[in-house]
């Protein structure tokens, strides 16, 4: 299996409009099966006014959005045409069964993350999550996934345990539910 990238161009099978029209349709169902979901926890909390599902589906908005200016962007891109010093140049480029395998992986590893935060819990699966995708996506640097998981895993303590409390997994294991729960319980200090 090959890709071909031919600058100034459509892809074969199907032109721009259509692919990126269809994958705009793609993300929309997705988007659409994700803020179907959070039906089933539409439960009101007394100091929360949006209720449970109110910022998993502000999230889903976001996305929505976000999959809109996307779009937008690429039908721009492509009305406004290619660069004037493109060449017209087709260069076929093999995708080998690693590199499929890795696009593979890519994608299945958020499933793996929900798979294991019930078991391990949060606050332990964020961080194997984080290191795991930035290992996946190719940064072997100690440095900059370092810096990555500090700020990410830093946000996201602060914005779930300081600024919201929102009840996130604390794990089904006895060993995963204290360590949780201690991660928690530092994060909330001072408070």
């Amino acid at each position: 299996m090959s890709q071909q990238i031919k600058v100034g161009s459509a892809p074969t099978g199907l032109t721009p409009y259509v692919r990126y029209i269809a994958e705009w349709f793609f993300w929309i169902a997705l988007i659409g099966l994700y803020f179907q979901q959070t039906s089933h926890f539409g439960d009101e909390i007394s100091n929360y006014r949006f209720g449970a599902d109110g910022w998993p589906r502000g999230i889903a908005l976001v996305a929505l959005l976000g999959a809109t200016f996307q779009l937008v962007l690429q039908l721009h891109s492509l009305r406004s045409g290619p660069p004037s010093s493109t060449v017209e140049h087709v260069e076929e480029l093999p995708v080998s069964k690693k590199q499929w395998a890795l696009r593979f992986m890519i994608f299945a590893w958020p499933f793996v993350f929900l798979y294991l935060t019930p078991r391990l819990g949060a606050y332990v699966s964020l961080p194997l999550f984080i290191v795991g995708f930035l290992l996946l996506l190719g940064v072997r640097k100690l440095k900059p996934i370092s810096l990555v998981l500090l700020v990410v895993y830093g946000l996201t303590l602060l914005i779930f345990t300081r600024f919201f409390f929102v009840a996130l997994p604390l794990g089904n294991e006895g060993t995963f539910y204290d360590i949780n729960v201690a991660i928690i319980e530092f994060a909330r200090l001072g408070r």
